[in-house]
């Protein structure tokens, strides 16, 4: 059997080398189900059932099983590179990029909307409307406060997705990767996003 850590890495380096769409292999087309529609925003979230809160913190590891560790939320525009705001915190413990500070998100790569929705569970939202949950996958740049890029993907699996959507974040600082994500779980460290379409944005 394939070794699906190794395989995960190859998807992701393959992705931030030449593009997520391409690395896919999957026209734009057969993605645009939000094409240049209304703001998104994303959390990384604490889920204390039945609570969906914000203020969650993510957690992906290395080659060396070292970890990167972030908090955040935001918002962007499908279509519109620039039209994105938020960031949160950082800290790690890899030897050569390790430390702490905070980071902003300067660019959306890409949001590919999958299937999926909270609509109709027992849950609480605590950030917004169970029926403006969306499942899929973001990739934003990001500028670590120490002068570091950095990528980071968002990804969420609802009720409804395919079981081949992760579930978590995983991302980049500097030069290492950080590319295996945390199981989730729950409690505040749940590894866990979630991605609300705003209240008044109209959605192609």
């Amino acid at each position: 059997m394939t070794n699906p850590k190794i395989t995960r890495r190859q998807i992701i380096k393959g992705a931030a080398a030449v593009g997520a769409l391409g690395a896919l292999g999957v026209p734009s087309t057969a993605f645009a189900l939000e094409g240049n529609g209304g703001r998104i925003r994303w959390d990384l979230i604490e889920l204390t059932l039945p609570d969906i809160r914000a203020g969650g913190e993510d957690t992906a590891s290395s080659e060396g099983e070292t970890k990167l560790n972030w908090t955040g939320s935001g918002t962007f525009r499908p279509g519109h590179s620039r039209d994105v705001a938020g960031g949160g915190t950082w800290d790690s413990d890899n030897p050569v990029v390790g430390g702490s500070g905070t980071y902003r998100v300067t660019e959306l790569v890409t949001w590919l909307r999958a299937p999926g929705t909270l609509a109709g569970t027992p849950l609480h939202d605590h950030i917004g409307r169970l029926e403006d949950t969306r499942a899929g996958l973001a990739v934003l740049r990001i500028k670590y406060s120490d002068g570091l890029d950095g990528v980071l993907f968002l990804s969420c699996n609802l009720n409804g997705t395919p079981p081949s959507v992760d579930e978590g974040t995983n991302g980049s600082r500097g030069f290492v990767n950080f590319f295996h994500p945390e199981m989730p779980s729950f409690g505040k460290h749940s590894n866990r996003t979630l991605f609300h379409a705003l209240q008044g944005e109209q959605e192609d």
